[in-house]
């Protein structure tokens, strides 16, 4: 038996340790950079979904730092991090170059003359170079984006980089030639034997240049004189090489970034970093005695020594989690330092013979079992609990966090979920056969009910498609954060930390309106809907909460005053003097009596006892004196 008690349900079977073939988030990395901390920074090139291009930066195992996903850099070339943090950008298709700071915001960008820049460096003097390819020409810009430089005897360049005598070393791609140039335009030493479209070239330390050989397949490092004096071949179209201080080379090839030795050894690679283990388990929901399908993606690092995140699956509709193994999304959170845990609720896919509960309580309780087994694990951190719901999962993960306070869970995602019965209801086209006006039915089926019931932080993800205001009803959102949001904020709810989207488009704890909505993902951007589940699920699992100390003060909708404010058990309710009233009464958001007490004979405070209620918010009203909201936490 664990420590959340007797609760934990009964494991029947379990298979432990298999090991899964890793995925990653896809790349078709150009360009790549090692930075001084060890991270490394990837320009995703493709452009076979219209704008999706975006950075990433990845740390030694693969886990996802940061990212810039606006689709605003069409066939995205390079990137480059910058000494000031921010980041240096070229869009080839976008015939523009854009530097942007670490919230993604546009801080300088040229684009006037250019076509199909594939690559820029900021030099010490403020200027940036630039390969403006299909202009044949490599070309310094000043802040003002005026020329102040030009080179124009290339053809179809790459990589032109800065040298530390003010020379430039760029690739003639066309011309098959590496070439050095000095500030009048002098060629101080080319090579062209042996290549075929090189990409990239790095001077080093010992005055050898290191070529990323595209046509070749290879990577070759040769003397002053043209002579080979290293070479690693069979290589998928290298794009980029940088050779590292360690003496090991890094180098994008085809859909991988790789790390290499000397003795040409890979000891990094992106995507797949870590090998991934995957753990099966069958799980007995105590409340109807079905067996489920459980299991748990992990990195293979994680253990007693390395605890990390757990994070369990809610899924859309009348789905079910083993449909994610015929996907690469459980090994891509587990590569990204999470122990991910997908069940089959109640009668779903491999979890047995039971009526479909459509997310109630029943599968609400058997979801809680699966969360009680993965915080029972050696490799969990139990103080990194989360729950990721997709469409109508929030009403499953909302109604368990909300039902079941053990073990607490930290964090909520929620993609574009339903917030009531208008979403779900057959009658309004969606999914569950009950009507409407089924009050009993749908009391434990909508998560606007629950949300105002839990207290991890809340972060919802919600795209502008979703929220057309031309569509009747279409307010799920606004519905779910303002329930959710604190009291103390203005919400209903008793979240410490509450947000739509990412920080750049809303600030934490805010409500909302129809008439005052937040900021929307664009439709473009929703192609990186993924790349947000993974930086917010990051952010979510490292997030500290802001102190009970540092939430305003509420101010109370009445005369009657209840503090301490939020509550955790014995709330004290004072009423103004001269009132006749001395009975007080706490219900809760249906109404319900849940508390009373008398205020003495000559006194205007009384103290209620709020122990055995669950958490949540609450109303103390006094006859003649109002009503006030009070939170209820532990």
């Amino acid at each position: 038996m664990n420590r959340y008690g007797t609760c934990l349900a009964a494991i029947i079977f379990a298979v432990v340790g298999v090991l899964s073939p890793a995925a990653g988030v896809p790349v078709i990395p150009l360009g790549v950079e090692r930075l001084p901390n060890g991270n490394t920074v990837i320009s995703d090139g493709r452009i076979f979904i219209g704008n999706d291009a975006h950075v990433l930066e990845v740390d030694s195992l693969g886990r996802l730092v940061w990212t810039y996903i606006k689709c605003d850099v069409p066939f995205l070339h390079t990137a480059r991090r910058l000494p000031n943090g921010n980041t240096l950008m070229t869009s080839s298709a976008g015939d523009r170059v854009v530097e942007v700071n670490p919230r993604g915001e546009t801080e300088w960008s040229m684009s006037a003359g250019l076509k199909y820049p594939n690559d820029a460096f900021r030099l010490a003097n403020g200027n940036t170079l630039i390969t403006d390819r299909d202009n044949n020409r490599a070309i310094e810009v000043n802040p003002q984006c005026d020329i102040v430089w030009s080179y124009t005897s290339l053809e179809q360049p790459h990589n032109a980089s800065p040298l530390p005598n003010r020379n430039i070393l760029v690739c003639n791609g066309h011309n098959n030639q590496v070439l050095q140039v000095d500030s009048t335009g002098q060629v101080i030493w080319q090579h062209s034997t042996g290549l075929e479209w090189a990409r990239c070239a790095q001077r080093l330390p010992n005055n050898n240049t290191l070529i990323a050989d595209s046509y070749h397949n290879r990577v070759v490092e040769v003397t002053w004189t043209g002579a080979i004096a290293w070479e690693a071949g069979g290589l998928p179209t290298p794009y980029t090489a940088q050779r590292l201080a360690n003496g090991n080379t890094v180098v994008s090839a085809g859909a991988q970034v790789l790390e290499l030795t000397p003795d040409r050894d890979t000891v990094w690679r992106y995507p797949n970093t870590v090998p991934i283990l995957v753990d099966t388990f069958t799980v007995v929901n105590p409340t109807s005695g079905c067996s489920l399908n459980v299991h748990i993606h992990r990195p293979a690092y994680a253990g007693p020594e390395w605890r990390v995140p757990g994070v369990i699956f809610a899924p859309d509709k009348n789905g079910f989690g083993s449909t994610l193994d015929s996907t690469s999304m459980p090994n891509d959170l587990a590569l990204e330092g999470f122990a991910f845990m997908h069940f089959d609720p109640d009668g779903r896919g491999q979890s047995g013979e039971y009526p479909e509960n459509y997310g109630g309580y029943v599968q609400q309780d058997g979801m809680h079992a699966c969360l009680e087994l993965l915080a029972s694990r050696d490799y969990v951190d139990t103080s990194r609990l989360g729950v990721y719901a997709r469409g109508y999962g929030i009403t499953m993960g909302s109604g368990m966090i909300a039902r079941h306070p053990e073990p607490r869970v930290k964090f909520l995602l929620d993609v574009e979920g339903p917030a009531d019965r208008s979403q779900t209801c057959h009658e309004f086209g969606g999914h569950v056969p009950v009507p409407a006006v089924d009050d009993s039915f749908w009391e434990e089926r909508e998560a606007v009910r629950f949300m105002k019931q839990v207290p991890s932080a809340y972060l919802r993800l919600q795209s502008r498609v979703d929220s057309n205001p031309l569509i009747p009803d279409n307010r799920h959102c606004i519905q779910l954060i303002d329930s959710a949001t604190a009291v103390a904020y203005g919400g209903a709810g008793i979240s410490l930390w509450t947000r739509v989207n990412d920080s750049v488009m809303n600030q934490p704890n805010k409500v909302y309106s129809v008439f005052s909505p937040p900021a929307w993902v664009p439709e473009i951007e929703e192609v990186q809907q993924y790349l947000r589940v993974i930086i917010y699920l990051h952010e979510l699992a490292d997030l500290v909460p802001p102190g009970v100390a540092e939430l305003p003060e509420p101010t109370p909708a009445a005369s009657v005053r209840a503090f301490p404010q939020p509550c955790r058990g014995l709330l004290r309710v004072e009423v103004p003097p001269g009132v006749a009233a001395r009975q007080l009464h706490v219900r809760d958001v249906c109404g319900r009596l849940v508390a009373s007490a008398v205020v003495p004979a000559g006194k205007v405070e009384s103290e209620l006892d709020l122990r055995n209620l669950r958490p949540g918010v609450y109303y103390v009203s006094a006859a003649r004196a109002g009503t006030v909201p009070v939170v209820v936490v532990r």
